[in-house]
Formats: C-alpha cells, sequence, structure tokens
C-alpha cells in the first residue's frame, strides 16, 4: 500500500515540479549550441525588439541586474551581440550575424523542445494553459 501524497492537491508542487522538467529539457535541448536558457532568451528578445538596453532585458526577463552584466558580456566575447551608443549613458544592443544565425537554431532547438514536452496538450489546451499561468504569474512579474 502506497502512502498518500501530501503534496497531491498543491498546485505550486505541481508547477514546480513540471518547472524543473521543462528546464532541464530545455537546457539539454540549447547545450549542444553551446548556449544555456538565459541566453537564448536574451536573443530571442534581441530578435524581437532590437536596442534593447542591458537594464530593459533584465527587466523583461526577470534577471538580476548583477546576473545581466556577465550574460551580455559572454554574449559579446563570443561575437554574438554587440553594442551601439544611444545616449550619453545608454547602450543599445542588437544581434551580430552570428547571433541571428545561433538565435535561429536555438528557436528551432526550443520549439522542437516544446513539442516535445507538451505533446500530451492539444493546442487548444496549450493556449488555454498559457493563458491560466500568465494570468497568475503576472501580477508578481515586478516583486
Amino acid at each position: 500500500m502506497q502512502a498518500p501524497d501530501p503534496f497531491e492537491n498543491f498546485l505550486g508542487y505541481h508547477l514546480r515540479r513540471l518547472s524543473v522538467a521543462v528546464m532541464s529539457d530545455l537546457t539539454a535541448a540549447l547545450a549542444p549550441l553551446g548556449l544555456k536558457p538565459a541566453e537564448a532568451s536574451i536573443l530571442y528578445l534581441l530578435k524581437s525588439q532590437p536596442g534593447l538596453t542591458q537594464s530593459e532585458i533584465g527587466k523583461l526577463l526577470g534577471i538580476q541586474r548583477a546576473n545581466m552584466a556577465p550574460l551580455i558580456a559572454g554574449l559579446m566575447r563570443r561575437g554574438l551581440v554587440e553594442r551601439r551608443s544611444v545616449d550619453g549613458r545608454s547602450q543599445a544592443l542588437k544581434l551580430t550575424p552570428a547571433g541571428e544565425k545561433l538565435r535561429a537554431a536555438a528557436w528551432a532547438a526550443n520549439a522542437a523542445h516544446e513539442s516535445r514536452i507538451f505533446a500530451p496538450l492539444t493546442a487548444p489546451a496549450r493556449e488555454n494553459l498559457i493563458t491560466q499561468l500568465r494570468t497568475l504569474w503576472q501580477p508578481h512579474a515586478n516583486n
């Protein structure tokens, strides 16, 4: 006889277990490209919103300021991102051609990962789940 699961009715527990599984699979999917999920996310943002500053990217992704500097520096060292001056202090970031090529490969790996992990859900169920989860996390995004 199996003991009752004390966490069975805790949604947060199930979300955490899913988060660990999803991030583990995504990390493995991006590893052959030499990217971590946070680095890939920066490349995705710079494709959709070229000219963002390091600070803006950090806010959008919920990455602390102290962690953003080494992330951007690493992407710049690899020739994937470059800076250009916007005003006296701000520097906009943009993808280099090598950054765009790697971003496209990472996007494809990310899409395959999503298909693999969420295969048990129909497309409408996935859309509904995204809406519900966004409703729950967005009010807490700036905390």
